[in-house]
Parts: C-alpha cells; structure tokens; sequence
C-alpha cells in the first residue's frame, strides 16, 4: 500500500512537471513567432551611407586589380564585388568551406592586426595556369588535385599582388597591409575569436570561363577605423559644383504651400451667426492695409494682391514680424 501510494505521488509529479515544461514550450513558439524589432545601429550593420562610400572605394580596385592580373597572366580576368557585411566570425565559419578554398592571410601595421583572404580552388588552377605560360583556352579538370609546391609559390605572388593593391585601396584611409604567408584549413576556422565582429568583402572572380569568389576579412579593429574614416569623409565631402546647381533647380521646383490673408480684424459674434453666401464682413482696417503672404516655418511678408496672367499674385512690398497684429 505504501509503495502504490509512492508511485501515485511520483507519477502526479512527473505529470505536473510535463505539464509546466509544455506551458513553456508553447510560450517559447509563441514568442519566437512574434515579429521582434531590429537595431540596425549595432556594431554588426552597415549604414547605407557607408556602404555606398565602400562599393565606391571598391569599384577602383577591382578594376585596379583586374587590369593588373590581365596584364601579367595574358587572359580576360575580371573582379567585381558583390557585398560587403559585417558578421560574427562565428556565422562566417558556417558560410565557408575552408577545404575547397585557398586561404591567405596579410597583416596591417597600424593597427596590429590581421586580414584573411580566401580564393574558391576551381580559381587556382586556372591562374597557375596561365602563370606558367598556359594557352587562354583554360583546359577542364577531371578532379580536384592536391596543391603542390609550385602551385604554392605561384598563388604566393599573386596573392602578394592582391594585397598590393588592397594598399593602393586603403592607403587613403591610413592603413597599409603586407602579405604574410598561406594558411591551412585546420588554422582558418581559429584564425578569428569566434565571437569577434569582422568585415567581408565578398567579391566574383573571372578567369577565363572558370568563375569563383575571393574573400577577404578584416578584424574588429581594423573594420572600426575603416568605418570611422568612411564617416568621417562622408560627412566632410564636398558635392561638385554641377550637382549642386542640380539641387538648387529640383529644389527651385518644389511647391511650398503659403497664404494670403488679411490682418487679424474684430468680428462680433451675431455676424458670425449671421453667416451667408455673398455676406459682407466690415473691419476697422484701412483700405490701404496689405495683406500677409505667410509661409509654414518660413517669412511674412507684407503683399498687395495683383492679378498675372490671370492669376491671383502677391506683391511682395515689405518683411513682416511673424506675429499677427491684435486689435
């Protein structure tokens, strides 16, 4: 008898114990339903205003570096970036297959710092390739081959070109990088903190008819000041004078809703009661009173209604003080 009462007691908890844990269950899916708002002005967004300042900056050196690659491998090579976001290195890990990739790594002076590029291997071949004096017409590869020494040493210098003209990008900005050495894929997932912050620059890569993507990631620390340096020459650029006229005409075009009224006058009250269609008003105001033309938030002016081009017009004759006169 005691032990069936035991069990009872047991089995009455365990059932209150499942009944609270599927409360919570079905508030937790209630609320993950919910919409949540989110805070764009965390350190992992972009400003719209930074971001155009980046692809403007991007667009000279992509175009810098794909000339210069073209010139010295003798074939059509083209670099375009496609976004630049900032993730946790953590999220970035599970977005990048770091086996099928050649991994680089350059490091800046000031800050001290690192950067990690990453080239897809199906760009690899092609670009040894040609480096060793390959015809243009890039020959297919049955399977994917280990890297050897000269396949090494050749991505050496061309990464060394790629971090040369990351110079040319960021010189203006203050920072300088140099290339360091090769990375290998064990290394690559502990090259960041998994919990820092970086910036990616996510570019298509054309060599020949092989297409890949190069990425290159910059640390915490060097994403900042590259972001505090974009603001700061967003907010001190100047607009060149033909934009500017632009402006001032579309601006010249815009409607600014005003009016054209009589100063503040007594009525009496049995003639506001009195009201009809064609009804005359009598004020104390001379004959010679302008009227104010009065714009929201801006001026008063003084004006004398004119006819032109058989349109209602006001003269305007003086500045008037933004308060009504009482009488």
């Amino acid at each position: 008898m005691q032990s069936a009462r035991i069990m009872a007691e047991e089995l009455d908890q365990n059932a209150i114990t499942n009944m609270f844990r599927e409360a919570a269950e079905a508030e937790a899916r209630a609320a993950a339903a919910l919409p949540h708002p989110v805070n764009f002005a965390k350190r992992a967004s972009i400003s719209a205003e930074q971001m155009q300042m980046l692809v403007s900056v991007n667009q000279v050196f992509s175009q810098s570096l794909s000339i210069n690659l073209s010139a010295r491998l003798g074939a059509p090579i083209t670099l375009a970036m496609v976004v630049a976001e900032r993730s946790l290195f953590h999220d970035f890990i599970d977005t990048i297959d770091f086996e099928t990739c050649y991994i680089a790594q350059s490091r800046f002076r000031t800050p001290d710092a690192g950067s990690m590029l990453s080239m897809d291997l199906t760009l690899v071949e092609p670009l040894v390739h040609l480096a060793l004096g390959g015809l243009t017409t890039i020959p297919k590869a049955t399977q994917t081959r280990e890297l050897t020494q000269i396949d090494t040493a050749i991505m050496e210098i061309l990464m060394g070109i790629v971090c040369a003209e990351m110079n040319h990008m960021w010189a203006p900005f203050g920072l300088q990088a140099s290339y360091d050495s090769r990375v290998m894929p064990v290394s690559a997932r502990r090259f960041f903190p998994q919990s820092e912050y970086i910036l990616t620059f996510t570019y298509e890569m054309h060599v020949g008819d092989r297409q890949g993507s190069l990425q290159i990631s910059l640390a915490t620390v060097i994403a900042s000041a590259l972001l505090r340096e974009v603001d700061r020459r967003d907010h001190e650029r100047i607009q060149p004078a033909a934009t500017r006229r632009l402006l001032q005409e579309r601006l010249g075009a815009l409607g600014v809703r005003s009016t054209l009224r009589l100063p503040a006058f007594r009525v009496l009250a049995s003639e506001i009661l009195n009201l009809r269609a064609g009804t005359l008003l009598e004020s104390d105001l001379p004959t010679t009173t302008p009227c104010l033309l009065g714009m929201s938030e801006g001026p008063t002016w003084e004006a004398q209604p004119m006819l032109s081009d058989q349109r209602i017009a006001a003269k305007l004759v003086r500045p008037h003080a933004p308060s009504l006169p009482q009488r």
